[in-house]
């Protein structure tokens, strides 16, 4: 037996070094894993197609939604990028459809991997519930490769929303802000399909990358710090009631202004486009950026507003550049930390220090040190802050050796090692 680790390969987004072969071995691209089976209304008596599709691992989130563009259906877990099914699943990943749609987790059905051993393990089914045993499909959502390298995955699918309005809405502070999230959810507002808050640093890289780049057919907007938004409806009627009560609720309650919203389908696009686009705006607000440290955590969003205001200052007040912005209606936020490849030693602490001020805030609230990005081996020191000497970690090393006990599969990431407990 040769015992080569194994590090399976997606699209490479990696942003905690899930794909780096920390012992060597061999990396696994995905990419052939391509099939798609979506099911047929002929297959149903009543002439329904069901809502799900079956995924090949290497199938990208723009490709099913292409191939599903005929059909009324569409996938709606949106990270922003490119990002492939199965790293996806691996990752538990998320993104700015998490407010109406949930994440990865909610969205997958059941899935195939094969195991250390070579067994191939079929996990979840595809009814939209079961009981039937342990729950093997959320063990192996966000398990970044560690425990099997998943083949296939079978993922629910939603309806095209028929009517869609984007919409803006600046503040003054970001506390407010960030406050005016929590009143939309507590209000039951529950057209808003994205909730997405941007600092105001982040609206001046959004205003400087836009002038350079022809693709956005978007204005640049006022500096302060701004709710984009997005409700998702099956009528006019309905979506237009959504967004009244929503703009009376910012202005209002929480000193909102310039409220705009759109229905036009193209101008929601290019906002959201630019919106994704905010990582190379941050880059460009330090020339010759190559990269950049991204932070990751998720708080209840009681206390979003309170972290993500001590976070902003944090950013100033040490030294550093770079936005704050996040998936606020799930509590879910980032600063983008642009690096030099000249940065000094001094100057990549500072922004080390920003990330770890930031974690153990989250962790003290009771809030996560990831919310999308998974651990990886980036993180890993930050897993016993997190769950301490409850024996979580004591459950997910018992987990692992069981499955893995050559420690091949993507061996380094997720379980710190004993020295690290």
């Amino acid at each position: 037996m040769y015992r080569v680790p194994i590090i399976p390969f997606g699209t490479g987004t990696s942003l905690e070094g899930h794909i780096a072969a920390l012992n060597g071995g061999v990396s696994l691209d995905m990419k052939k894993f391509d099939s798609i089976e979506i099911g047929s209304s002929e297959d149903s008596e009543f002439g329904f197609p069901d809502s799900h599709a079956k995924v090949g691992a290497g199938v990208t989130r723009l490709r099913l939604n292409e191939e599903l563009r005929q059909t009324g259906m569409h996938f709606v877990v949106d990270p922003g990028a490119d990002a492939s099914i199965g790293g996806m699943t691996a990752c538990g990943a998320s993104g700015t459809t998490a407010t109406k749609y949930g994440t990865m987790r909610e969205n997958i059905l059941g899935l195939e991997c094969v195991l250390p051993n070579g067994m191939l393990a079929k996990c979840g089914s595809k009814a939209l519930k079961s009981s039937a045993g342990y729950d093997l499909t959320s063990l192996m959502c966000g398990s970044e490769g560690t425990l099997g390298v998943i083949t296939n995955v079978t993922v629910k699918l939603q309806p095209i929303p028929s009517h869609v309005v984007s919409a803006v809405c600046v503040f003054e502070e970001l506390h407010e802000a960030a406050e005016a999230v929590m009143s939309l959810k507590l209000c039951g507002i529950d057209g808003v399909a994205r909730c997405e808050l941007l600092d105001q640093t982040s609206i001046q890289a959004f205003n400087q990358y836009i002038k350079n780049n022809n693709k956005y057919n978007v204005d640049t907007m006022e500096e302060k710090p701004t709710l984009f938004l997005e409700f998702h409806g099956a009528s006019e009627s309905i979506v237009a009631g959504q967004v009244s009560l929503a703009e009376s609720l910012l202005r209002e309650n929480h000193g909102g202004r310039h409220f705009q919203s759109t229905s036009d389908e193209q101008k929601g696009k290019a906002l959201w486009m630019a919106r994704h686009d905010l990582y190379y705006a941050s880059l460009a607000l330090r020339p010759g950026s190559q990269g950049a440290l991204i932070t990751d955590v998720c708080v209840p969003l009681s206390k979003l507003a309170d972290i993500i205001t001590a976070t902003v200052k944090d950013v100033q007040e040490i030294g550093v550049v770079g936005p704050c912005f996040g998936h606020a209606g799930d509590g879910n936020f980032h600063c983008i930390l642009p690096r030099l490849p000249n940065d000094s030693d001094e100057y990549i602490a500072k922004q080390n220090k920003v990330n770890e001020n930031l974690i153990q805030r989250a962790l003290d609230v009771g809030g996560t040190c990831t919310g999308e990005h998974g651990v990886g081996y980036g993180k890993l020191k930050y897993m016993k802050m997190q769950y301490g000497s409850t024996g979580s970690l004591h459950i997910m090393q018992t987990i692992k050796n069981s499955l893995d006990p050559d420690q091949l599969f993507n061996p380094g990431k997720i379980i710190p090692s004993s020295s690290q407990l």
